[in-house]
């Protein structure tokens, strides 16, 4: 049972990448508890792809997605972390060049980028690279590449740990106590922890533990992935690519394999497990990705996962970091990822220690407010999220 008799100044609920990241960015001036009801960075974390991609997936807080890209850049070579630096490329289809040349002027306020507007430049850059005939130019970013999720969580977490922080696995959170209108702490079924704040970072499973006082607009959905097994090899150049028809995006693994993902579509029935890719996803794979990447004709699929409970997302595609009002003081919420979580990490440390102790964020933290909401009702069809996983590649 809980030794009561430990008080801690905050207690995150969630072991995944963003707990793991909050109590980081915590824990160097804070009594900070971590509690996962399962394995740190053992659900939906791990199966993540690992892209670092801020430039294109932030495009609409650019300060924020700035803020991670180079922290990312820093923090490689950080105990076991290691971050594969490569371009980001997105290919432009015929019929969207205003949007795609709108983009790219927002992109280079801040980052270095090119928009190239000829697929013969294209070639230039990336010989023997993508097979070009439906597009028509690409976005090149200069900061991006990828990582391992899972050991990017341990890093986090073992640098949490070197500044004072406790993990506890295997303690499920049921529910936060207040007194007169503040946090007290966490019921758990291991027994209670007094804490003055507590971070609600538990994926989808945030809605219910803070139904309480609000109602969030989160989804589950899952995102696939596959490796190719390739009869070719890739050069260095080869960068992190992708394109908004087929909703799917590819980079190379350091086994020579083709890592190609998307295929997201909402969980009917939150809670649910699935440990592989749907057979709707794998055949758009192998009809797709041979008409964007050159000389894989003959691949054949080596692994595949998804994420097995579900990622989390908002009408937006942009997380809740924030303390709503019509919570108790002290209660911080951080979920709706979208499938950014991995990349977005550095913007959830930052701004749930800005909540916490009101410092000044290094970026806009109105985008991620909980009032946003506040119109309604939600339109959840601008997202990249199919309904079901029979629409995905139709």
């Amino acid at each position: 049972m809980a030794d009561n008799s430990t008080k801690y100044d905050v207690v995150i609920v969630g072991g995944g990448i963003n707990g793991c990241v909050a109590a980081k960015f915590l824990a160097e001036d804070h009594d900070v508890l971590v509690l996962e009801r399962d394995q740190i960075a053992g659900a939906t974390t791990a199966k993540a792809s690992g892209l670092i991609s801020v430039a294109h997936d932030y495009i609409d807080h650019l300060e924020a997605a700035k803020y991670a890209a180079d922290f990312f850049d820093e923090y490689d070579g950080t105990g076991d972390f290691d971050f594969t630096q490569r371009r980001n490329v997105r290919l432009i289809p015929s019929g969207a060049e205003q949007i795609a040349e709108s983009e790219a002027e927002r992109i280079g306020e801040h980052f270095e980028m090119d928009y190239i507007d000829s697929t013969s430049e294209i070639e230039n850059r990336y010989p023997g690279v993508f097979e070009l005939e439906p597009f028509v130019g690409a976005i090149e970013i200069e900061q991006g590449g990828w990582v391992d999720p899972f050991t990017l969580t341990m890093t986090f977490k073992e640098d949490a740990e070197a500044s004072g922080a406790d993990f506890e696995t295997g303690v499920e959170a049921t529910g936060v106590t207040t007194d007169n209108g503040a946090v007290t702490g966490v019921e758990t079924d291991d027994g209670w922890y007094a804490a003055d704040t507590v971070i609600a970072a538990m994926g989808w499973h945030t809605k219910e533990f803070v139904s309480e006082w609000v109602d969030l607009p989160i989804r589950p959905f899952r995102y696939q992935w596959v490796n190719l097994e390739v009869e070719r090899d890739f050069p260095e150049y080869f960068p992190v690519a992708w394109d908004s028809r087929s909703q799917l995006y590819w980079r190379p693994e350091h086994n020579g394999d083709l890592h190609v993902g998307g295929g997201t579509y909402f969980v009917d029935e939150p809670g649910s497990v699935r440990m592989t890719p749907t057979e709707t996803f794998k055949r758009h794979v192998a009809a797709t990705i041979p008409e964007q990447v050159r000389d894989v004709e003959d691949a054949r699929i080596s692994s595949g996962d998804t994420c097995h409970i579900g990622d989390t997302a908002t009408p937006d595609e942009r997380p809740v970091h924030d303390a709503p009002e019509d919570c108790p003081d002290g209660l911080v919420i951080s979920t709706g990822m979208h499938g950014f979580g991995i990349m977005g990490s550095p913007v959830t440390g930052a701004a749930v220690r800005s909540l916490v102790t009101g410092e000044d964020a290094p970026f806009p933290l109105s985008k991620y407010a909980f009032d946003r909401f506040d119109e309604g009702p939600h339109d959840w069809s601008s997202t990249f999220i199919n309904e079901s996983a029979d629409e995905i590649g139709i």
